[in-house]
């Protein structure tokens, strides 16, 4: 009877701890598991945007490190937050992750409710931060951010500024730049970062705020000419450009973020090899050096510390978007 009873009693003990923790073997399976198919990166802007250039010098490495292919898979629209909802909504079991940005993930949940923030979905690592370009044509009359301020406030609405999305980062801070320098100007959205800088080459806007992964190689061929640097510092590739703090416009922010998020809920394991992956790529040699070709360097940061930065950053456009309400 005692045997019995003792039994009975081993039995419920299990049942109790398989419904206090019921994902933890799941998890540890999922673990040892993972990866066993395919994943997809989900790159939330278009082809040939910052995002997707970067994704291109890395995914080529997940087969030998994480012994499954990963592929770039682009879905574009509403400023990231389409490509951002589908990650969302996908199955939190790592096959699905988003290569998101400071535009959707921290400005669009911050101003608008929409798109997905800080608190909506797991943090992988932080892959870059990086600070944006004031560019026109190089035939452009413009040689300084002074003139464009100074011919924007002579010409109310005149001035035609190219920006990556309606309160994607770069149009938030035009915006913002248009208060403080007491200007109004034509603000064009544009669907990503690739097609803003066609629009500038393409004599459609006259200044546009780009990445220099995409526009550095167009200033090399002598299309286009820098005149401010976004942020509190001056870029390496760009030594005699002003930096936008310099000029005495300084927002507070620290520049442009990549990084990678996956669905909530995505067990604690995978998303550490998930981290384990994306910083054995920033450490190598030949994914830097590509990079670097692009005027763009790694800036890693693990799950825990880009978990407490992206909220940051968040609070940070939070209070700016009291600027323009």
């Amino acid at each position: 009877m005692q045997k019995k009873l003792g039994i009975v009693r081993l039995f419920v003990g299990l049942l109790a701890i398989a419904s206090v923790s019921p994902f933890l073997g799941l998890s540890n399976l999922q673990a040892q598991d993972y990866p066993n198919k395919t994943i997809n990166l989900v790159v939330p802007l278009g082809v040939g945007g910052s995002s997707d250039l970067t994704a291109r010098t890395f995914v080529h490495l997940s087969p030998e490190i994480l012994g499954q292919p990963m592929v770039i898979q682009i879905k574009p629209g509403g400023g990231g937050a389409i490509g951002t909802e589908y990650v969302y909504q996908a199955k939190p079991d790592g096959y699905n992750i988003l290569l998101g940005h400071s535009n959707c993930n921290s400005v669009l949940p911050a101003l608008e409710g929409r798109s997905r923030g800080p608190e909506d979905m797991e943090a992988v690592c932080r892959i870059n931060i990086q600070n944006t370009i004031y560019w026109v044509q190089s035939s452009s009359p413009f040689k300084t951010l002074k003139d464009v301020i100074d011919y924007a406030k002579a010409n109310p609405g005149k001035l035609s500024f190219g920006n990556v999305g309606t309160w994607s980062v770069t149009d938030l801070e035009w915006r913002w730049l248009e208060i403080k320098a007491g200007m109004k100007t034509r603000n064009v959205p544009y669907d990503g970062g690739g097609q803003t800088l066609l629009g500038l080459l393409g004599g459609h806007v006259q200044i546009a705020m780009i990445s220099p992964t995409q526009s550095l190689p167009h200033y090399k061929a002598g299309k286009l000419r820098p005149l401010a640097i976004e942020g509190p510092n001056r870029y390496a590739e760009l030594p005699n450009v002003p930096s936008m703090k310099e000029l005495g416009y300084d927002t507070g922010l620290e520049g442009l973020w990549k990084g990678v998020m996956a669905p909530k809920g995505t067990p604690r394991p995978v998303i550490e090899k998930l981290a384990s992956f994306f910083k054995k790529i920033t450490e190598n040699k030949q994914v830097v050096e590509s990079l670097g070709k692009l005027g763009d360097e790694f800036n890693y940061m693990g799950p825990d510390e880009f978990a407490k930065y992206w909220r940051e950053d968040y609070k940070v456009y939070k209070d700016m978007a009291k600027m323009f309400k």
